[in-house]
């Protein structure tokens, strides 16, 4: 054994067992240490121990050494006349690529195919890791219900093969894969299912808690639950940008952050958070994270109606709508649905709801052909506000209404209420009935009065009401309603305050149900004056 190991405290004789297999089944927080504390490692030193230390190094947020390792070893395999295309440098390329933000090279799926045919039937978790890196892949071009197979077979791989943390991070992405397919209570059950394992779990499981967290955060943004949101991400994001926290996890991180911040305090508030996401993307030299910020500057730009500095970053960074092939194009970012989403919702603002009904279409299939149905329900969104638009409003209200029939029962609820007025009077429109071919389901009546009452009764507390509605509990949540119960106060009829808000009597009588319920009244004499007693109105 080399003497620069034995220097460095890591006993001799342990060497032989040390590869990067050992990381996956735990933490071995010391031996990771001094793993990291070694100068790079040569061909006089173990291999296996060369390759442990590049996985290390990935693992504990330094990529960019983890890549000088590996070439390290490449240059020693060549001048020793070896290849370097086998298995276990194959794999443990692929994981450090992961967290470097790097594609896989050209043939990389090919080679992990043939790893995975290869392999000795008891390397259970080499079998895992080359299953977690496909699941990656096929993640990122989008095809989704092929990812979520690769998912689910790694995590038996790495459960048979007893590497508990090899299990608990695919976990974190089939719980993704699971949000991104359109099945919120799926990816809310494997979060809580790898935060009960990690509570079981003696060793320091901190930075994987935190990529728990914040992905459970992302799940609360989008059934509308803004304050765990918010509690969840800041209880994890200085682990996040610290640590064990690759592509994905930064993504979702960033993403709902600067959500967060553009609901708290419109797009001034989200362009500070995107400055700081830029920022850290380049230091760490991570090309796709920052084009995903890009991405959500575009977003927010195009929300705030600013279109032609939307533009302007679109053409920064390449992003085009112009005859995209679908089937064979390499932008990843289009091809997993975040920047069509952005594509189609700028045309439609650009007043070019022509062009973004040309954009949808391939973008629908393609997100149908990889089972995106969340990306797809979205695409639909923007398709409804396209023909509203062009006065095609039965078309509007039939593409509303699809997309919630995609999403069932599921809680949704954010992506909707982010649209706001672009989407809002479609929403009342098939409320209504009107312009409707197909009269809503009653799930579907519930959830488009749940929005229309969430939009009616936020429109004067400005974007910061819908952090306190939560957070102040039930009368909290009257408070947010004091709209409504003015109108009640001053003697308004349920016509007469439909007639004012601009929504049905049907929608009047509801949200007076629901505030009747949170103020304990059992009629509108005792909700006038449990809202007098409460402060909730003069």
């Amino acid at each position: 054994m080399a003497k620069r190991i034995e220097n460095s405290s890591i006993e001799p004789v342990s060497m032989p067992r040390v590869n990067w297999r050992t990381f996956m089944r735990g933490p071995e927080s010391v031996l990771a240490g001094q793993l990291v504390g070694l100068e790079c490692l040569t061909a006089s030193d173990d291999r296996a121990v060369a390759l442990a230390r590049a996985f290390v190094l990935a693992k504990h947020g330094q990529a960019s050494e983890a890549r000088k390792q590996l070439e390290t070893i490449r240059k020693d395999q060549y001048a020793a006349g070896c290849a370097d295309s086998d298995s276990q440098f194959t794999l443990v390329d692929g994981h450090v690529r992961v967290y470097e933000d790097q594609p896989f090279v050209k043939g990389t799926k090919e080679l992990l195919n043939r790893i995975l045919e290869s392999s000795r039937p008891d390397d259970l978790v080499g079998q895992a890791l080359a299953l977690n890196l496909l699941c990656i892949h096929a993640l990122h071009m989008g095809h989704f219900d092929r990812a979520q197979e690769y998912a689910e077979g790694a995590i038996r791989c790495y459960r048979q093969g007893d590497a508990v943390f090899g299990s608990l991070h695919l976990h974190a992405h089939l719980g993704q894969i699971k949000l991104m397919r359109g099945d919120l209570d799926g990816a809310a059950s494997q979060y809580a299912e790898m935060q009960e394992r990690l509570d079981r779990l003696p060793d320091d499981t901190s930075a994987l808690l935190a990529i728990c967290r914040t992905l459970r955060s992302e799940v609360a943004y989008e059934t509308n639950d803004l304050v765990q949101s918010s509690t969840l991400l800041a209880h994890a994001m200085g682990s996040v940008e610290e640590e064990d926290a690759w592509l994905d996890v930064r993504a979702a991180a960033y993403r709902v952050r600067t959500r967060l911040a553009y609901i708290r305090s419109g797009l001034p508030g989200a362009l500070t958070e995107l400055a700081h996401c830029e920022k850290v993307a380049e230091a760490r030299k991570m090309p796709r994270l920052l084009r995903l910020m890009k991405i959500e500057r575009i977003r927010a730009l195009t929300l705030s109606n600013e279109i032609g500095a939307a533009r302007r970053i679109m053409r920064e960074i390449d992003l085009t709508f112009e005859a995209y092939d679908w089937d064979t194009g390499q932008d990843w970012a289009l091809r997993q649905g975040t920047a069509g989403v952005a594509i189609a919702r700028w045309l439609v603002r650009a007043r070019r709801s022509r062009d973004a009904l040309a954009f949808v279409d391939p973008a629908e299939d393609f997100a149908i052909r990889g089972g995106q149905l969340l990306t797809l329900a979205k695409l639909r969104i923007i398709r409804a506000a396209a023909h509203w638009r062009l006065n095609q409003k039965t078309d509007a209200t039939a593409a509303l209404l699809s997309a919630l029939r995609l999403l069932g029962r599921q809680p949704f609820r954010r992506f909707i209420l982010d649209e706001g007025n672009e989407i809002a009077q479609v929403v009342q429109a098939a409320l209504d009935g009107e312009r409707v071919i197909v009269a809503p389901l009653p799930e579907q009546r519930r959830k488009l009065s749940e929005l229309t009452y969430y939009w009616a009764t936020h429109q004067t507390g400005g974007p910061a009401a819908l952090f306190h509605d939560r957070s102040q509990g039930r009368h909290g949540r009257a408070n947010g309603r004091q709209r409504y119960l003015e109108l009640v106060a001053l003697g308004h009829s349920n016509k007469e305050i439909a007639q004012i808000l601009g929504v049905s009597v049907d929608t009047v009588k509801y949200h007076l149900k629901k505030l009747f319920n949170d103020l304990d009244a059992t009629n509108r004499m005792q909700a006038v004056r449990r809202g007098q007693e409460l402060g909730i109105i003069r």
